[in-house]
């Protein structure tokens, strides 16, 4: 799941953003002061922040700064100062990938998410592993093989990107069950058995008679390469 952390002291624009965030698949931490905001940025993974400028403790371009000295994490200005000035000191000074300007039109969740999305793309191009067979974007959260974009369910997507980036290692149902729901649940574990022919019917769309999924009988599945 994607993390972007939202440093905005604007309860009401910070409210609407993590809700139109977060329906859109995204996982969001806000934060009101760029100090807050810094020390989660050094102490978890982001992949992403949305920064306002106008901060009540910390100039928004010193955050800015400070993020630069440890990461090229996308960052996304936004803000209600419209001067040209600030933008260029934010595109260029300090190397920010996107200026929005608050109250202009290009500031809607909807018109937010189509920047992020666009800027993940171009920031974390599509990882190949295994020669080429499978590939994932993390940006958009799909699996490819053999070039094309694979339609699975979000439950199923997890399960084969687990098994691609550990091929040749057998993974118990319990285990694959704890990897859907991001930790051990006490779900019927034989939901795996479903989820695993519906994604071998996927792969068999592609390539007929593909063995990539092996079951080992009283132990689990394994994706073999």
């Amino acid at each position: 799941m994607i993390n972007i952390l939202i440093v905005e002291d604007d309860i009401t624009i910070a409210e609407a953003l993590v809700f139109a965030l977060e329906n859109s698949g995204f996982k969001c931490k806000w934060f009101t002061t760029g100090g807050e905001a810094l020390n989660h940025f050094e102490h978890n993974d982001v992949d992403l922040v949305l920064l306002d400028i106008g901060l009540p403790d910390i100039d928004g371009f010193d955050v800015l700064r400070i993020i630069r000295k440890q990461s090229n994490t996308p960052v996304i200005i936004l803000t209600a100062r419209s001067e040209s000035e600030d933008q260029v000191l934010a595109l260029e000074g300090h190397e920010a990938d996107d200026y929005i300007v608050k109250e202009s039109g290009s500031d809607s969740p909807r018109i937010i998410i189509a920047k992020i999305k666009a800027l993940l793309r171009r920031s974390k191009p599509e990882v190949k592993k295994n020669n080429s067979v499978f590939s994932f974007n993390e940006a958009l959260q799909q699996l490819s093989f053999r070039g094309e974009v694979l339609t699975l369910t979000p439950a199923e997507c997890k399960i084969l990107t687990h098994l691609v980036k550990n091929p040749n290692r057998i993974f118990t149902r319990q285990v694959l069950l704890s990897v859907i729901h991001d930790g051990p649940i006490g779900s019927d574990i034989t939901t795996i058995n479903t989820h695993i022919k519906s994604i071998r019917k996927a792969l068999a769309k592609i390539e007929k008679g593909s063995k990539y999924i092996t079951t080992h009988r009283g132990l689990g599945y394994s994706l073999v390469l």
